[in-house]
């Protein structure tokens, strides 16, 4: 005899871990279309590090929406694990909810608009932030040469 589990029977025990409110938030906005999502998604390629418990990997974003955010990189924590999502210099405070080979699930600890985040921070110039050293007003060829 098979036994069927629905989402919410395997979510509630990480409401332990994450909050019931946060848990009880997703599940609601899963319910909420046929696709399971509340909210759309963006695709992205925003390079990442995602800390904690003393540890880091490096990641890549791979999608977002206003509660959460799939990543790609070599090894995550366990399900349940609080961690920091580092981009250039902002801090975004999320839990590994699904984890999978190279790929994770995040639940974002705020929510985030992808639209606004990825204007501001999927592209940047090297050097962005960097204040220059100094301008060149003039050149001249060297004598002798």
């Amino acid at each position: 005899m098979a036994i069927q589990m629905s989402l919410g029977t395997i979510l509630r025990p990480i409401g332990l871990l994450l909050g019931t409110d946060r848990i009880e938030m997703m599940l609601n906005a899963l319910a909420c279309t046929s696709e399971r999502r509340h909210s759309p998604r963006e695709s992205v390629e925003i390079h990442c590090t995602v800390n904690w418990a003393g540890l880091y990997e490096f990641a890549t974003i791979k999608n977002m929406s206003i509660y959460g955010a799939q990543l790609e990189g070599f090894e995550f924590p366990p399900v349940g694990t609080p961690v920091t999502i580092v981009v250039d210099q902002v801090e975004l405070c999320a839990s590994i909810i699904w984890a999978d080979g190279e790929k994770c699930g995040v639940l974002l600890e705020h929510d985030v608009d992808p639209a606004v985040f990825i204007r501001q921070h999927s592209i940047r110039p090297l050097g962005y932030g960097v204040k220059p050293i100094g301008t060149i007003s003039q050149l001249r060829p060297l004598d002798g040469c």
